[in-house]
């Protein structure tokens, strides 16, 4: 049997004065080895450097562990924009583990500058 791993949620809507939020990735179906998984974001309407800090990194899912969370960090600006969206995507699974829905998690940043 296959182990999954996607986002749970795959959508997230954040503040933009949030600070930083926490994103989770689960894995279903046999837990009992290592498994691991890499992420990373990408550019939408919002931008890495000036609406959030791009990130890139390794999940490792112990044996018995079925998630593994990280944090991404919204940069607060005092300009009024549109809301703005980014993607994190999950790439690279390791062997065994294919890649379920949402394997690309939506980011909405609302502004609060209005």
């Amino acid at each position: 049997e296959f182990i999954r791993m996607y986002f749970e949620p795959g959508h997230y809507t954040v503040m933009e004065n949030c600070g930083e939020f926490e994103v989770r990735v689960v894995r279903r179906g046999d837990i009992s080895t290592y498994a691991s998984v890499e992420y990373e974001t990408q550019d939408g309407t919002a931008s890495a450097g000036t609406d959030f800090v791009g990130r890139k990194g390794l999940l490792s899912f112990p044996p018995g562990v079925d998630e593994q969370r990280f944090r991404i960090e919204v940069i607060d600006d005092d300009v009024f924009e549109e809301d703005e969206c980014f993607y994190i995507r999950l790439f690279n699974p390791s062997e065994g583990v294919k890649l379920a829905v949402p394997m690309i998690a939506t980011v909405m940043i609302l502004d609060d500058d209005h």
